[in-house]
């Protein structure tokens, strides 16, 4: 007869620092973060929060600017940060996680240092 005790799996626990979502890892997550998410100064992110941070920055860079200006600035902004994310994904998937034309991400590669 075995004696055995079923242990409870270790569940870890990520809140985005921004948008305060909450992520439930149990065992196996087999990195220091969910998937997408970031940790900077000790703070984590989602992915949602990372690319409004990147827009934010880019307004903020900006200064002040038109509406239009501001919503052009959004989109290239997210297109630069999917650039960023992951460079080796095909512009049609850049474009895609963006909302974004293909165009609109060829050039933003073409405005991107080498």
């Amino acid at each position: 007869m075995s004696t055995a005790t079923k242990t409870k799996p270790e569940v870890k626990e990520f809140t985005c620092a921004r948008c305060e979502v909450t992520s439930r890892w149990t065992e196996g997550l087999g990195a220091a973060t969910p998937p997408n998410w970031v940790k900077e100064n000790g703070l984590y992110y989602c992915l949602v929060c990372r690319r409004e941070r990147a827009i934010d920055e880019a307004i903020a860079k900006a200064g002040d600017v038109s509406t239009a200006d501001r919503a052009k600035l959004r989109s290239a902004a997210v297109v630069d940060f999917e650039i960023a994310r992951d460079p080796d994904r095909t512009e049609g998937e850049i474009a895609k996680a963006a909302r974004a034309s293909i165009g609109a991400v060829r050039k933003a590669r073409k405005r991107r240092p080498s």
